[in-house]
């Protein structure tokens, strides 16, 4: 199973803080949905947009079930994991599962994109801090 990745988990300081695995990955885009931020949080969302949105992320390769479960977990019952097709950034198309908000959380939303930049510098010791217990899903 592959899974696309656009938030915390896109960058490797959180994902090896939830999977015990090590898995190969490429950068690619899902097509159709929208990233914002959620209401008093640094991570972001995502949820069906137009056909012209986009989110560029990180999918991880051949994800085992154990780390699997350990994702559903990290993500939690706001998210259902859905198979969509991912285009990487080499022009392959692949199926990957997305963690997407359930549309009954959607009053969270911040009409406000993600920051990937801010996040990368400042948000990562804000979130680590936050979910420090994180690391210990089971």
């Amino acid at each position: 199973m592959n899974v696309f990745t656009y938030g915390s988990l896109m960058f490797e300081k959180v994902w090896k803080q939830v999977v015990l695995g090590d898995y190969k990955s490429s950068t690619g885009t899902l097509h159709g949905y929208r990233r914002r931020c959620i209401k008093n949080e640094t991570y972001p969302v995502a949820f069906e947009g137009n056909c012209f949105e986009r989110i560029w992320g990180r999918v991880y390769f051949d994800i085992t079930p154990q780390d699997l479960q350990r994702l559903d977990a990290f993500e939690g019952e706001q998210y259902e994991r859905l198979s969509k097709d991912i285009v990487l950034d080499d022009g392959k198309s692949i199926k990957a599962d997305v963690y997407i908000l359930k549309e009954e959380y959607y009053d969270q939303i911040e009409d406000t994109p993600w920051d990937v930049e801010w996040f990368e510098h400042v948000g990562i010791e804000q979130f680590i801090e936050k979910y420090k217990g994180f690391n210990e899903v089971k």
